[in-house]
This record gives structure tokens, sequence and C-alpha cells, in this order.
């Protein structure tokens, strides 16, 4: 491959990613949940025959992705790769080979190409149910729904049926998570046919030489753009509140870049605890990873190439890296936080590549289950987000998902797969933190369980994962912090992290965090002031006051 000219070798390359691209579309025309179509919590990726990641859409969660190509790595125990046939799909949502908690289901099949095995298709859902209790107060994942260990989905195209039972034997809402399920799979069975068509329109015989090219090109490019960074060490630390009262835990980070690498190390974090908080290593490794990319050349494709430069070492037993059998459903209230860490300790030597805390770390997750009049069960997961941080040269993105890189769902979705009513849905003023650039708006969401002939059959279980009720997300030189976030049922404060039972009748009402701003308020331009006013982003008692704004005196007859 190296012998192929340039052209060459950007064709093959534009192939191999148009065929991640279109296995994305394919999910989107075939699941059939509103968490996978509309909130767009899936990943898919291609991996060469040694199970090394080569290709992504543009659109992928960082948890997945990184958990995805690590289990590439630890299937091959499991299932040598040389014993594997056309037609066999491997699945597994154990959360330390895979992405950390038990929705996030992998699908994996070996692609062959004149009988030899040439690639990997991947693809992971979360799906909408796994079993199990809901609650962070669960201490061990065996509380947290069904584990499938590395196993034969399809051996050499032929189902596992006795796999499709024991899953749908152990979910609330089996047609829903069987038919996403095969959605799955056909989407591998697509990208498969689509690499053998590539193969034989371009005379190849395999990836791996492609790959090789593209892994030292892409690992040339970071180790350059990394020593654009000084040697050093850089450290940072943070204290997250866990759900659990005033409890919490602290985060500690020790970034040292020498000569184009970076190692990443977490050693003095905190221990695993008894909640389903805890973080796989992957997860962790993901989320580091995730975040240094995004400082040093975000606009470089993942491949393995890409990753190499990259070092990440935590502490078995802390709670970045913990031990079987931890509850781990909430990884993303810790995991999340990740990134704001590692801006934390580069922040220091490249202040215009970092933003300002997000009100949207981490994720706020909310189920929702119950039984529809008729006595059909549902479960609905609906997803939505605080405010992004300012950044140095721009104002934050208000109700944006980061860093997990999820869709806010639909309000139609909502109201159609389940009884519940969305009364309102907006951004809310003087959320987002004061700065030169204001941090991004945090969102209210108010749903009503209805008390009429659409009533829900039973109660409603609510369960809500989040984060920054007591602490703001706050801003960077100078900038002021957001606001935090509030849940109230029926007019009255609760917390996050347990479930609460939803009769007719209740309302239950959601404010997302604002992100932090950035840089001195009083810099802000007057006509970004004035335009925030008329928008309804900030108030202009705020404006005044915050801003130093002088509202226009409207001229006579006005």
């Amino acid at each position: 491959m190296s012998k192929m000219d340039p052209l060459e070798l950007e064709i093959a390359w534009s192939r191999i990613m148009s065929i991640a691209e279109e296995a994305d579309a394919n999910v989107m025309r075939t699941a059939f949940s509103s968490i996978i179509r509309d909130s767009h919590d899936y990943c898919c990726a291609l991996y060469d025959a040694r199970g090394n990641l080569l290709a992504q859409p543009n659109f992928v969660t960082p948890g997945q992705l990184g958990g995805m190509s690590a289990a590439m790595k630890s299937l091959q125990s499991f299932f040598p790769f040389e014993t594997l046939r056309e037609g066999d799909i491997i699945a597994t949502n154990d959360p330390w080979i895979m992405s950390g908690h038990l929705p996030d289901v992998l699908v994996t099949a070996p692609v062959f190409y004149k009988d030899r095995l040439v690639a990997f298709a991947g693809c992971v859902f979360h799906h909408q149910d796994i079993g199990g209790r809901l609650g962070l107060d669960n201490r061990e994942v065996f509380e947290e729904g069904l584990q499938l260990p590395p196993c034969m989905l399809y051996r050499a195209g032929v189902p596992n049926e006795d796999v499709f039972r024991i899953i749908a034997a152990n979910v609330r809402v089996p047609d829903l998570v069987i038919n996403d399920l095969r959605s799955q799979v056909a989407t591998l069975n697509f990208t498969r046919s689509r690499i053998a068509t590539f193969l034989e329109e371009s005379g190849m015989e395999g990836l791996e030489p492609l790959a090789d090219e593209i892994f030292a090109r892409t690992e040339t490019a970071m180790r350059r753009f990394i020593a654009e960074i000084p040697n050093g060490v850089y450290v940072a630390e943070r204290s997250l509140e866990t759900g659990d009262g005033d409890k919490k835990i602290t985060l500690r980070l020790r970034l040292e870049v020498v000569d184009g690498n970076i190692v990443a190390d977490f050693t003095g974090t905190d221990p695993q605890v008894d909640r389903g908080i805890n973080c796989v290593f992957n997860y962790t490794l993901a989320y580091c990873v995730f975040a240094l990319k995004s400082i040093v050349a975000p606009f470089l494709p993942n491949t393995a190439g890409t990753l190499r430069p990259f070092s990440v070492k935590a502490p078995e037993g802390c709670i970045l890296n913990v031990r079987r059998p931890a509850a781990v459903v909430g990884r993303t209230s810790v995991g999340q936080y990740i990134p704001e860490l590692v801006y934390a300790a580069l922040a220091k030597v490249v202040p215009e590549r970092v933003i300002a805390e997000s009100g949207s770390v981490p994720l706020w997750w909310l189920t929702l289950s119950g039984r529809h009049r008729n006595g059909k069960p549902f479960v609905i997961g609906p997803m939505f987000s605080g405010g992004l941080g300012a950044r140095s040269t721009a104002d934050g993105v208000s109700a944006l998902t980061f860093p997990a890189n999820i869709k806010n769902n639909p309000v139609e979705m909502i109201e159609s797969d389940s009884p519940l009513l969305v009364e309102r849905r907006e951004l809310v003023t003087d959320t987002g933190g004061a700065g030169r650039y204001r941090g991004g708006l945090g969102q209210e969401f108010t749903l009503r369980v209805p008390d009429d002939e659409t009533a829900p059959a039973g109660p409603i279980v609510e369960f809500l994962i989040a984060g920054r009720l007591l602490d703001a997300a706050q801003g960077i030189d100078g900038g002021a912090p957001g606001t935090v976030g509030t849940i109230e049922l029926n007019g009255k404060p609760i917390g996050w992290g347990r479930s609460y039972l939803l009769a007719p009748g209740d309302r239950i009402r959601y404010q997302t965090p604002g992100g932090g701003g950035y840089g001195d308020p009083r810099e802000r331009e007057p006509e970004l002031v004035a335009e925030d006013v008329q928008q309804g982003y900030v108030s202009a008692v705020a404006a005044r006051e915050v801003y130093g704004w002088s509202e226009p005196q409207k001229s006579r007859g006005e």
C-alpha cells in the first residue's frame, strides 16, 4: 500500500470511511427504540483482521467506541480469530470487557473475503432495557440486569435461539430489545457485504496494508501535534457529588507530556464504592483519550494509530478501575467528568484549546417504565442535557450533550412511546455562566402523568442518573459559573440516583445545569449582550448588573 500514489490511497481510505457511514445510516433505518433512532446512543466501527480500529462514522459516543475497541482485543481469548467462520456473530455486554455497564450490548462479526478473514464489523447499542433493579443504591452488578458473557449469537449464519430466549426472558420489553438486536445483526451483514464489494472492486486481497499505512500516518501526525504542547507534568483534581446526600468522591490526574507522548495517571483517585457510579477501566481510558485528542488534534480520524501516543493508568480498585462485581450502571455520573479533569490540567499551557466546565456533564439519563392503560409494558429512556461550557472564541451551546455525544429525545417520541405528557420544554434564561463568552443555557423539562382515560395502568417507575445539583459548572479565566440543576416532584425538591413511583396526576420538573463562562463578563461585546437579551438568553436585569449593559433609550414616537 505504501507504493500506491496519494490519490489511490485517498480513494481507498474514503471508501472505507463511507462504509462506516453507511453502517451508521443502516442503524437509523432499522432500529426500533427511540434511544437508538432519536438519541443516537449507539456506535458502529470497522476493524482490521487483527482487531485494530480502522474507521468509524462521524457520529459516535466516545465511551462505546473506546469500549468496543478494547473488547475486540479481549474477545480473541474467548474465540480465537483463526477459529471463526463466515456467518459467526459474537455478542456480549460484560461491562469489564465492553463499555462499562450492562445496557451496552456489543455484536461483532468477522468479515471474510475469498475464504480469508479480512476485517471485523462492530456495532454497540445502548438497549432500552436489560432487566434488573433501577437504582444507584445497588451494591453489585448482579442487581443491575442480565449479564451476557461473550457468546455466539450466530454460528455460521444460524441464530442461537437459546441466547435470544434468555435475553427476552430477562427484559421488560422483549419485543423492543430483540428487534433492536436484530437491527444490529442486519447492520453487520450490510457492512460485511460492503467490505467484500470494496475489495472486489479495488482488486485488494485484504485490508492490512491499507490499515498499516493509515495507522502509521495518523500516529505520526498525532505525535507531531502533541509536540506543540510543552513537555512537563500537569495535574488536576476534582471533587464530585455522588447522588447520595452530601457524600463526595475525588478524582486526581497527573498528565506527563514527553516528546510526542502523553501519559495520564489517575493514582490518588478515591476507591470504588458500594454504589452504582463506579467506572471500569475501559470507560476511563475512552474518555481520557477522547479528551486528550480533542485538545491535541480534534480533526484527525480515530484509528489505532491515533491512539498509540496515549497511555492511561488507574490503580485497580479505585473508582476509575473497579474490581468485579462492583455496581456500574451509573458510571456516566463519574466517568464523564474525566474530560474536564484533562482540560483543567492542560488549561495552564493551552488555555485557548479548552472549554469551561459544562452543565451537560454528566448526561442526564432518565428511565421511565410502567404499563399503558391496556396493560402493555413500556420503557423509555429520554436523555437531556445542560449547557456546554464557553470556549475561548465562542459561547457555549445550549442543551448540548457533551462529552457523551447523545441527542436530546424529541417530545413527540416521548409522548408516543409512553402515556406521559410533556408539559414544558424550553431553555432557561440566565442559567449560562457570564463571561466574555457566555456558557450554554440549561433547559426545563416537565412531565405529567395523566389522570384521565389515558392514565397508565399502575404507577410509573422514575429513575434518573444526573449530576451538578450541588456544584455548578465553573467558568474559566474570570468567567462565572453556570447554575446548578434542580428536580422537583409536585413542587418539592428531590434528588437523583434512586427510584420514585409516579401516580396519575403527578408532575415532575427537571432543570438541567448551565455551562460556565469564559473570560471577564465586562469584556463581552455590547452587541452580543443586546442579542442575548433580545433572544431571552439573558435577562435585562442580569445584563445590567453582570455585564454593565445599558439598555438603549427609546426615541420619541417609538
